[in-house]
């Protein structure tokens, strides 16, 4: 496999196959299965969780891993095609990530969404253009509208609870004070479709996730066996099913809502 950019990359075997790779390393360390190699991380965002899962993944494995963080300590990197180089930025992304690719053995990147095109961020076209330049394999640490990563994890953090995957998943909105990215709740429920399992996406009247990202999800039911709705009835989940623990908080761009899904 050259890149994780989406979860939906992967043919239903191959996640299968990360799962099981994952639950053997958790019973039988390999304390020098990554011995020589390294991992570069180039977060353009703040990261609490992903950033030190990644680098305590690669320390156990025998690996080790550098962090750039443009514009602290580091050059600004300009990600926009076709732009005068006048502003902070003082390199692009086109010539940076070749660079940084070249001291590593893969490439790591975290990109939020943009907020001003909606277009723009649902097709991920920021994240694609830099995984277009890189050399070495790229993972999608979190890019305008996928979290891959932590899709997985949420799938295996079921499975070690023993949440069956024909199990009821509800993906809920709440408010927030401001708009957060969309790409948890995207990932979460298309993660959730994938696995198998009966989805509802709870939300109020008008503040529905956007059409591609219901689809995408509703492509991975249809090839799962699962179901997917959307409601804004409160009754239709008050049985209930998995929800997600906290931190997976994302909420509404599309509409500016300031909601937050759960």
């Amino acid at each position: 496999m050259k890149d994780f950019l989406h979860l939906s990359d992967l043919a239903p075997e191959a996640v299968a196959d990360l799962l099981a790779l994952a639950a053997r390393l958790e019973r039988s360390p390999e304390p020098e299965a990554l011995k020589g190699k390294i991992l570069a991380l180039l977060f353009f965002n703040p990261s609490l969780r992903t950033l030190a899962s990644f680098q305590a993944g690669m320390a156990r494995l025998g690996g080790s891993a550098f962090v750039i963080s443009p514009g602290q300590g580091t050059w600004l990197l300009e990600t926009r095609d076709g732009v005068v180089m006048d502003g902070a930025a003082a390199e692009h992304v086109k010539e940076a990530i070749p660079v940084l690719a070249s001291y590593g053995d893969a490439l790591g990147v975290r990109s939020f969404a943009g907020g001003t095109d909606l277009a723009a961020d649902l097709a991920d076209s920021t994240f694609h253009a830099m995984a277009a330049v890189c050399p070495v394999p790229m993972i999608n640490l979190e890019s305008a509208i996928d979290h891959p990563c932590q899709a997985l994890a949420d799938w295996k953090t079921m499975d070690d609870l023993g949440i069956s995957k024909r199990g009821k998943f509800v993906l809920s909105w709440a408010w927030h004070p401001k708009p957060l990215p969309l790409a948890v709740p995207a990932a979460a429920v298309h993660m959730a479709a994938l696995r198998g399992m009966d989805v509802t996406v709870l939300r109020p009247e008008g503040f529905a996730l956007p059409e591609p990202v219901m689809a995408k999800a509703r492509a991975a039911a249809g090839l799962s066996g699962g179901s997917l709705r959307e409601t804004a009835e409160i009754g239709a989940w008050a049985t209930t099913g998995f929800r997600l623990p906290r931190r997976t908080a994302g909420s509404c761009t599309a509409c500016r809502c300031g909601g937050t899904w759960w």
